[in-house]
């Protein structure tokens, strides 16, 4: 942060300093019609425009991104991601498993009321990952919140997680 602060003030004095020595050469080269002097004052101006080209370009394009910000997103950031049960489900048919169960997580932490991505990833703990300790933690977690999930789905994580214990000792 301070690195920022201490370019933003070099840049500053550099581009005082040319646009000075630009003014000073416009100066002089008219006091004493010198126009080699008043045609070298172009590129210190130039060189003054690039030091505060940063500083000109936040400050000219500022209003049109607030704009554009008032218009897409009119109460201002959004508290949470909309909601998109299509991409895991994508990523579900391309079988790329593991992506989709992160999609779901994500789902279910801000929007956990969300029946679908419940289900969807209980079915991913049992049937692709073998955990049906984490399926059964998730019918818990859906319980607790009162959700009626599909029968089937509970009763698949039930006795997925019988027959993982008859298999580990």
């Amino acid at each position: 942060m301070l690195r920022d602060y201490r370019n933003t003030l070099l840049r500053w004095l550099l581009g005082t300093g040319f646009f000075g020595l630009s003014f000073w050469c416009v100066q002089e080269g008219l006091r004493e019609t010198d126009y080699g002097l008043i045609f070298s004052a172009v590129p210190l101006f130039l060189f003054g425009v690039a030091a505060f080209w940063k500083t000109i370009f936040h400050l000219a394009t500022r209003p049109l991104i607030l704009m554009v910000d008032a218009v897409f997103f009119p109460g201002g950031e959004l508290p949470k991601p909309v909601l998109n049960l299509k991409l895991p489900s994508f990523y579900i048919n391309e079988g790329r498993y593991d992506e989709a169960l992160t999609e779901y997580r994500k789902i279910l932490k801000y929007y956990p009321d969300e029946i679908e991505a419940y289900e969807k990833a209980i079915w991913l703990y049992c049937e692709i990952f073998e955990e049906p300790r984490e399926a059964r933690k998730l019918v818990a977690r859906a319980r607790r919140r009162h959700l009626a999930l599909d029968k089937r789905v509970v009763r698949h994580a039930e006795d997925s997680e019988r027959a993982h214990t008859r298999k580990t000792p």
